[in-house]
C-alpha cells in the first residue's frame, strides 16, 4: 500500500506535489494550534486559580488569629469547621478534604469528620512534599470519581492539593474539588470557534493555493508548448535552409529553360502557360524563403504593384488546382500599393486553397473581393463551405495546428500568413458561421502607414 502511494506521488507534477505538501503542513499546523489553544487556556485558568487560592488561603491562615491553630500539626481531634466554612464560599466547591502531614484523611465536607487510611493520589504526594498541585480533569479521571459522581453532575472538576506550611514543615493538606464545567465549556466553545475559523481559513487557503497551482500548471504547459513550437520551428528552419540550397540549382535550370522556350515560341497559349509555370517556380522560392523566416522575423521586399492584378494572377493559377465543382468569382478594385507582392500572393494563395478544402468535393463558391479603405487596402476571401468549428478558432493561427488529415497539411499556412501580414504592418481577420467563412487582410498601401 505504501509503495503504491509513493509511486502515485512520484508520478505527480512538481506543482501538485507542492500543493499536497503545503496542505499537509498547514493541516498539521492548524491541528497543533488547536491543541495548543486548549493547553494554554487550561494552563491560564490553572495559573489564575492557583494564585487566587494561594492568596485566599494565606489571608485565612495568616490574618485571622483564631486560625493560628491550623498552622500547627493537624490531627483528627481538631475542629475544621471554621476553616471549611470559609473555603466553601469559593464558587463551585463540591468537596473539601483535609489531610494530616502523614496523608491521613481527617475531614471531608461531604462525609464530615471521618478519618481514613492515607491516600495514594499523585496530587497528595506532591502536596505532602510541600508542592501545591492544581489540575483540571474530566470527572471520570479523578481519584474520587466513585463518590463524586453521586453528589455532582459536573463534567469537569478542578483538583487542588494545597500544603499548609509552618516554618517550612507541612502541617496538613487541603484538597478541594471545584466544578469547572462552565469554564471548560467556555474553553471548548473558544476552541470550536477557533477551529471553525481555522477550518474556514484552511478551506480558503486550499482554494487559493489550488488556484495558484492550477495557474502555474497551465502556464507550465503553455511554456512547454512554446518550447516545443520553437524547437519545431528551429528544425523547420534548418530543413528549409537545406532545401533552399538543394533545390536552388534545379530551379535555376528550369527557369533558364523556360526563358529559352519563351524566346523560341510565339504561341500565346504556350506563352501564357510558361508565364504561369514561371510564377509558380517564383512562388516556390518565396515559400522556401518565408519558411526560413519561421525562426526569425520576416523582412518584406517592397515594390509597387496593382493589388487587383495580383489577385487575378493568384485566382488564375489556382483555377487549375481546385475542383471543377467550385466556382471562383472576383470583385477587385484597382489599387497601386507599395508592399511585398510575394508575401501577399502567398497569403491569398493560402486563403483560396483553404476555402477550396472547406468546400471539398461538393458544389460551392469562392468569392474574392478587394477595396481601398483610406490608407489601407482590404482583401477578403469568402466561401460557402462548412465553417470553422467554435472549439478550434483560438488555435487557427498557431504553428503546426491543422484540421486536415495527416499528410494533407503542415499546419503552417495560417501561422505563416499571420507573420507575413504583420511584417507588412497589417492585420489578419476572419469570420465564420455554419455555412460560410471569411478570411481577410488589411494592409497599408504605403510603407509609412502603420
Amino acid at each position: 500500500m505504501l509503495k503504491r502511494v509513493r509511486k502515485r506521488f512520484s508520478e505527480l507534477s512538481l506543482t501538485k506535489k507542492f500543493l499536497i505538501v503545503a496542505i499537509s503542513i498547514m493541516f498539521i499546523f492548524l491541528l497543533v494550534m488547536n491543541i495548543m489553544i486548549q493547553y494554554h487556556f487550561k494552563n491560564y485558568f490553572i495559573s489564575r486559580e492557583r494564585q487566587h487560592f494561594t492568596d485566599s488561603l494565606h489571608s485565612i491562615l495568616r490574618n485571622r488569629v483564631r486560625f493560628f491553630t491550623f498552622r500547627k500539626s493537624w490531627n483528627e481531634n481538631m475542629d475544621f469547621n471554621p476553616l471549611v466554612n470559609i473555603l466553601k464560599r469559593e464558587k463551585g466547591v463540591i468537596d473539601i478534604i483535609l489531610y494530616s502531614a502523614e496523608g491521613k484523611r481527617l475531614y471531608s465536607l461531604i462525609s464530615g469528620n471521618k478519618a481514613s487510611a492515607p491516600s495514594k493520589s499523585e496530587g497528595l504526594r506532591k502536596a505532602l512534599r510541600g508542592e501545591p498541585y492544581f489540575e483540571i480533569n474530566d470527572l471520570s479521571n479523578t481519584e474520587s470519581y466513585d463518590y463524586l459522581k453521586n453528589v455532582t453532575d459536573a463534567r469537569y472538576v478542578q483538583e487542588i492539593y494545597y500544603p499548609v506550611l509552618h516554618k517550612g514543615e507541612v502541617q496538613g493538606v487541603i484538597e478541594v474539588y471545584k466544578d469547572f464545567t462552565d469554564v471548560m465549556n467556555a474553553i471548548n466553545n473558544t476552541r470550536y470557534q477557533a477551529a471553525g475559523l481555522t477550518l474556514l481559513g484552511f478551506i480558503i487557503y486550499i482554494a487559493v493555493l489550488s488556484w495558484i497551482v492550477l495557474k502555474i500548471e497551465k502556464r507550465e504547459k503553455e511554456l512547454q508548448a512554446e518550447v516545443m513550437k520553437y524547437q519545431k520551428l528551429s528544425l523547420l528552419g534548418q530543413f528549409a535552409s537545406k532545401m533552399a540550397h538543394e533545390i536552388g540549382t534545379p530551379i535555376h535550370v528550369i527557369m533558364g529553360n523556360l526563358d529559352l522556350m519563351e524566346d523560341v515560341t510565339e504561341d500565346n497559349v504556350i506563352l501564357k502557360r510558361i508565364d504561369s509555370v514561371s510564377r509558380q517556380i517564383t512562388k516556390i522560392q518565396t515559400i522556401i524563403k518565408n519558411y526560413l523566416y519561421l525562426s526569425k522575423k520576416p523582412e518584406p521586399a517592397r515594390s509597387k504593384f496593382d493589388i487587383s492584378e495580383l489577385i487575378e494572377n493568384v485566382v488564375d493559377d489556382l483555377s487549375f488546382a481546385i475542383s471543377d465543382k467550385i466556382e471562383i468569382k472576383t470583385d477587385t478594385q484597382s489599387c497601386m500599393i507599395y508592399s511585398d507582392s510575394g508575401f501577399l500572393e502567398q497569403v491569398l494563395y493560402n486563403f483560396v486553397k483553404n476555402a477550396s478544402d472547406s468546400i471539398g468535393e461538393k458544389n460551392g463558391n469562392i468569392f474574392v473581393k478587394s477595396y481601398k479603405d483610406g490608407d489601407y487596402v482590404v482583401v477578403k476571401v469568402y466561401d460557402d463551405g462548412k465553417g470553422v468549428p467554435e472549439e478550434i478558432r483560438e488555435k487557427l493561427f498557431d504553428p503546426f495546428f491543422s484540421t486536415k488529415k495527416t499528410g494533407k497539411g503542415t499546419g503552417l499556412g495560417l501561422s505563416v500568413c499571420k507573420d507575413l501580414v504583420e511584417a507588412l504592418n497589417g492585420e489578419i481577420f476572419y469570420d465564420s458561421e455554419d455555412n460560410y467563412t471569411i478570411f481577410g487582410i488589411k494592409v497599408p498601401v504605403r510603407e509609412d502607414v502603420s
